[in-house]
Protein backbone atom coordinates (compact mmCIF):
# COMPACT_ATOMS: atom_id res chain seq x y z
CA UNK A 1 0.00 0.00 0.00
CA UNK A 2 1.48 3.63 -0.97
CA UNK A 3 2.09 5.77 2.02
CA UNK A 4 -0.28 8.23 1.21
CA UNK A 5 -3.23 6.02 0.74
CA UNK A 6 -1.78 3.65 4.37
CA UNK A 7 -1.96 7.39 5.81
CA UNK A 8 -5.44 8.15 4.35
CA UNK A 9 -6.90 5.02 5.44
CA UNK A 10 -5.90 4.82 8.48
CA UNK A 11 -6.75 8.13 9.56
CA UNK A 12 -10.14 7.56 8.60
CA UNK A 13 -10.25 4.16 10.26
CA UNK A 14 -8.97 6.43 13.42
CA UNK A 15 -12.10 9.05 13.10
CA UNK A 16 -14.43 5.88 12.20
CA UNK A 17 -13.74 4.41 15.69
CA UNK A 18 -13.35 7.08 17.79
CA UNK A 19 -16.76 7.93 16.12
CA UNK A 20 -18.15 5.04 17.14
CA UNK A 21 -17.30 4.36 20.07
CA UNK A 22 -18.80 7.71 21.12
CA UNK A 23 -21.93 7.49 18.99
CA UNK A 24 -22.48 3.94 18.93
CA UNK A 25 -22.38 4.00 15.25
CA UNK A 26 -20.79 5.81 12.22
CA UNK A 27 -17.38 3.69 11.30
CA UNK A 28 -19.48 2.16 8.04
CA UNK A 29 -21.04 5.80 6.77
CA UNK A 30 -17.38 8.03 7.72
CA UNK A 31 -14.93 5.66 6.44
CA UNK A 32 -17.53 4.61 3.09
CA UNK A 33 -16.63 8.46 2.20
CA UNK A 34 -13.47 7.60 1.53
CA UNK A 35 -12.64 4.66 0.78
CA UNK A 36 -13.97 4.20 -2.49
CA UNK A 37 -11.43 6.51 -3.59
CA UNK A 38 -8.68 4.63 -2.36
CA UNK A 39 -9.90 0.99 -2.96
CA UNK A 40 -12.17 -0.89 -5.51
CA UNK A 41 -15.65 -0.65 -4.59
CA UNK A 42 -15.92 -4.53 -2.92
CA UNK A 43 -12.34 -4.08 -1.48
CA UNK A 44 -13.80 -0.61 0.18
CA UNK A 45 -17.05 -2.31 1.32
CA UNK A 46 -14.71 -5.51 2.83
CA UNK A 47 -12.30 -3.65 4.81
CA UNK A 48 -15.07 -0.94 5.80
CA UNK A 49 -17.28 -3.89 7.49
CA UNK A 50 -14.33 -6.18 8.59
CA UNK A 51 -13.19 -3.08 10.66
CA UNK A 52 -16.38 -2.05 11.79
CA UNK A 53 -16.90 -5.18 12.99
CA UNK A 54 -13.27 -5.42 14.77
CA UNK A 55 -14.65 -1.81 16.30
CA UNK A 56 -17.95 -3.18 17.75
CA UNK A 57 -16.38 -6.17 18.95
CA UNK A 58 -13.90 -3.57 21.10
CA UNK A 59 -17.05 -1.29 21.73
CA UNK A 60 -19.66 -4.48 23.00
CA UNK A 61 -16.87 -6.33 25.05
CA UNK A 62 -15.88 -2.86 27.15
CA UNK A 63 -19.82 -2.43 27.66
CA UNK A 64 -21.17 -6.24 27.96
CA UNK A 65 -23.13 -5.63 30.92
CA UNK A 66 -24.89 -2.89 29.51
CA UNK A 67 -26.21 -5.44 26.56
CA UNK A 68 -29.80 -5.88 26.22
CA UNK A 69 -29.94 -9.17 24.55
CA UNK A 70 -33.73 -10.09 24.55
CA UNK A 71 -34.15 -6.79 22.65
CA UNK A 72 -30.91 -7.34 20.33
CA UNK A 73 -31.39 -10.90 19.31
CA UNK A 74 -34.63 -10.75 16.88
CA UNK A 75 -33.47 -7.84 15.06
CA UNK A 76 -29.87 -9.25 14.82
CA UNK A 77 -31.83 -12.29 13.46
CA UNK A 78 -34.09 -10.55 10.67
CA UNK A 79 -30.70 -8.48 9.82
CA UNK A 80 -28.55 -11.45 9.00
CA UNK A 81 -30.99 -13.15 6.22
CA UNK A 82 -31.34 -9.55 4.64
CA UNK A 83 -27.45 -8.68 5.09
CA UNK A 84 -26.75 -12.13 3.21
CA UNK A 85 -28.84 -11.56 0.65
CA UNK A 86 -27.91 -7.94 0.19
CA UNK A 87 -23.78 -8.71 -0.26
CA UNK A 88 -24.91 -11.35 -2.98
CA UNK A 89 -26.93 -8.93 -4.69
CA UNK A 90 -23.64 -5.91 -4.85
CA UNK A 91 -21.58 -8.59 -5.65
CA UNK A 92 -21.41 -8.92 -9.26
CA UNK A 93 -23.14 -4.95 -9.81
CA UNK A 94 -20.49 -2.21 -11.72
CA UNK A 95 -18.36 0.13 -9.44
CA UNK A 96 -19.82 3.34 -10.85
CA UNK A 97 -23.00 2.25 -10.12
CA UNK A 98 -22.89 1.33 -6.20
CA UNK A 99 -20.42 4.16 -6.03
CA UNK A 100 -22.90 6.57 -7.23
CA UNK A 101 -25.91 4.35 -5.13
CA UNK A 102 -23.31 5.01 -2.04
CA UNK A 103 -23.57 8.86 -2.29
CA UNK A 104 -27.30 8.56 -2.49
CA UNK A 105 -27.43 6.75 0.97
CA UNK A 106 -24.48 9.21 2.31
CA UNK A 107 -26.81 12.29 1.68
CA UNK A 108 -29.84 10.20 3.40
CA UNK A 109 -28.27 9.12 6.19
CA UNK A 110 -26.61 12.54 6.75
CA UNK A 111 -30.13 14.17 6.37
CA UNK A 112 -31.67 12.23 8.62
CA UNK A 113 -29.03 12.63 11.38
CA UNK A 114 -29.18 16.36 10.93
CA UNK A 115 -32.89 16.83 10.68
CA UNK A 116 -34.57 13.85 11.81
CA UNK A 117 -32.73 11.70 14.41
CA UNK A 118 -33.77 14.03 17.50
CA UNK A 119 -37.70 13.92 16.42
CA UNK A 120 -38.33 11.17 14.71
CA UNK A 121 -39.28 7.98 17.80
CA UNK A 122 -40.74 4.36 17.15
CA UNK A 123 -42.19 2.06 19.20
CA UNK A 124 -40.16 -0.74 20.90
CA UNK A 125 -42.12 -3.38 19.48
CA UNK A 126 -41.04 -6.00 17.96
CA UNK A 127 -42.67 -5.65 14.43
CA UNK A 128 -40.59 -2.42 14.01
CA UNK A 129 -37.49 -4.53 15.55
CA UNK A 130 -37.94 -6.60 12.88
CA UNK A 131 -38.05 -3.97 10.07
CA UNK A 132 -35.25 -2.06 11.98
CA UNK A 133 -33.19 -5.09 11.63
CA UNK A 134 -34.42 -6.18 7.70
CA UNK A 135 -33.32 -2.23 6.86
CA UNK A 136 -30.10 -2.63 9.03
CA UNK A 137 -29.01 -6.16 7.35
CA UNK A 138 -29.64 -4.42 3.86
CA UNK A 139 -27.89 -1.38 4.63
CA UNK A 140 -24.72 -3.11 5.88
CA UNK A 141 -24.35 -5.62 3.21
CA UNK A 142 -24.94 -3.27 0.20
CA UNK A 143 -22.64 -0.14 1.62
CA UNK A 144 -21.77 -1.29 4.99
CA UNK A 145 -23.55 1.69 6.83
CA UNK A 146 -26.04 -0.47 8.53
CA UNK A 147 -26.20 1.65 11.68
CA UNK A 148 -29.21 4.38 11.46
CA UNK A 149 -31.69 2.01 11.45
CA UNK A 150 -30.95 0.16 14.37
CA UNK A 151 -30.08 3.16 15.94
CA UNK A 152 -33.42 4.64 15.66
CA UNK A 153 -34.76 1.71 16.79
CA UNK A 154 -32.64 1.60 20.03
CA UNK A 155 -32.96 4.96 20.95
CA UNK A 156 -36.55 4.25 21.65
CA UNK A 157 -36.05 0.47 23.02
CA UNK A 158 -33.19 1.19 25.41
CA UNK A 159 -33.26 2.82 29.25
CA UNK A 160 -29.86 4.56 29.15
CA UNK A 161 -27.08 5.46 26.95
CA UNK A 162 -24.68 2.69 28.04
CA UNK A 163 -27.66 -0.15 27.18
CA UNK A 164 -28.22 2.24 24.02
CA UNK A 165 -23.76 1.74 22.76
CA UNK A 166 -23.66 -1.69 23.85
CA UNK A 167 -26.59 -3.46 22.30
CA UNK A 168 -26.28 -1.19 19.26
CA UNK A 169 -22.24 -2.90 18.73
CA UNK A 170 -23.45 -6.39 19.55
CA UNK A 171 -25.75 -5.91 17.27
CA UNK A 172 -23.03 -5.04 14.53
CA UNK A 173 -21.34 -8.35 16.07
CA UNK A 174 -24.01 -10.40 14.69
CA UNK A 175 -24.50 -8.99 11.38
CA UNK A 176 -20.81 -8.77 10.90
CA UNK A 177 -20.36 -12.62 10.61
CA UNK A 178 -22.78 -12.91 7.74
CA UNK A 179 -21.66 -10.06 5.62
CA UNK A 180 -17.91 -11.29 6.36
CA UNK A 181 -18.62 -14.56 5.20
CA UNK A 182 -20.44 -14.08 2.25
CA UNK A 183 -17.64 -11.29 1.20
CA UNK A 184 -15.26 -13.81 1.53
CA UNK A 185 -17.13 -16.41 -0.42
CA UNK A 186 -17.65 -13.73 -3.60
CA UNK A 187 -14.26 -13.08 -3.42
CA UNK A 188 -13.72 -9.43 -1.77
CA UNK A 189 -11.46 -10.49 0.65
CA UNK A 190 -8.27 -10.21 -0.97
CA UNK A 191 -4.35 -10.62 -0.17
CA UNK A 192 -4.61 -6.62 -0.41
CA UNK A 193 -7.93 -6.76 1.61
CA UNK A 194 -6.19 -8.34 4.21
CA UNK A 195 -2.88 -6.54 4.33
CA UNK A 196 -4.75 -2.89 4.18
CA UNK A 197 -6.76 -3.92 7.51
CA UNK A 198 -3.50 -5.47 9.44
CA UNK A 199 -1.90 -2.27 8.67
CA UNK A 200 -5.09 -0.01 10.37
CA UNK A 201 -5.91 -2.46 13.13
CA UNK A 202 -3.83 -0.07 15.42
CA UNK A 203 -6.24 2.67 14.39
CA UNK A 204 -9.07 0.55 15.01
CA UNK A 205 -7.73 -0.04 19.46
CA UNK A 206 -6.36 3.44 19.57
CA UNK A 207 -9.85 5.01 18.12
CA UNK A 208 -11.85 2.47 20.53
CA UNK A 209 -9.87 3.52 23.30
CA UNK A 210 -9.79 7.20 23.17
CA UNK A 211 -13.79 7.17 21.94
CA UNK A 212 -14.71 5.37 25.34
CA UNK A 213 -12.24 7.89 26.89
CA UNK A 214 -14.66 10.88 25.80
CA UNK A 215 -17.98 9.15 25.69
CA UNK A 216 -19.82 10.50 28.81
CA UNK A 217 -17.36 14.12 28.46
CA UNK A 218 -18.56 14.52 24.59
CA UNK A 219 -21.85 15.87 23.16
CA UNK A 220 -22.78 12.84 20.96
CA UNK A 221 -25.63 15.16 18.69
CA UNK A 222 -22.67 17.98 18.40
CA UNK A 223 -20.51 14.95 17.16
CA UNK A 224 -23.24 13.47 14.83
CA UNK A 225 -23.71 17.10 12.94
CA UNK A 226 -20.27 17.56 12.10
CA UNK A 227 -19.94 14.17 10.82
CA UNK A 228 -23.13 13.74 8.83
CA UNK A 229 -22.79 17.38 7.62
CA UNK A 230 -19.15 16.14 6.28
CA UNK A 231 -21.09 12.87 4.50
CA UNK A 232 -24.01 15.16 2.78
CA UNK A 233 -21.10 16.93 1.01
CA UNK A 234 -19.09 13.01 0.42
CA UNK A 235 -22.37 11.75 -0.61
CA UNK A 236 -22.84 14.70 -3.32
CA UNK A 237 -19.56 14.22 -4.52
CA UNK A 238 -20.11 10.74 -5.00
CA UNK A 239 -23.35 11.06 -7.25
CA UNK A 240 -21.43 13.55 -9.42
CA UNK A 241 -18.15 11.51 -9.87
Amino acid sequence: MPPLTFAAAFSVSLIGAVIQAVCGFGYGPVNMSLLPYLFPYAQAVALSGLCGSTTAVFVAASSFRYIRWKTVLPCALTALVFAALSVQLSAGAADGFMVRSLGAALVALGVYSIFFSGRLRIRPTPRNGTIAGALAGALSGLFSVGGPPMALYLLAATDSNDEYRASLNAHFCFTACITTFMRWRNGAFTAATIRAYGLVLVSLLLGAWIGGKIFRRLDPKRLRLLVYGYLIASGLLMLFK
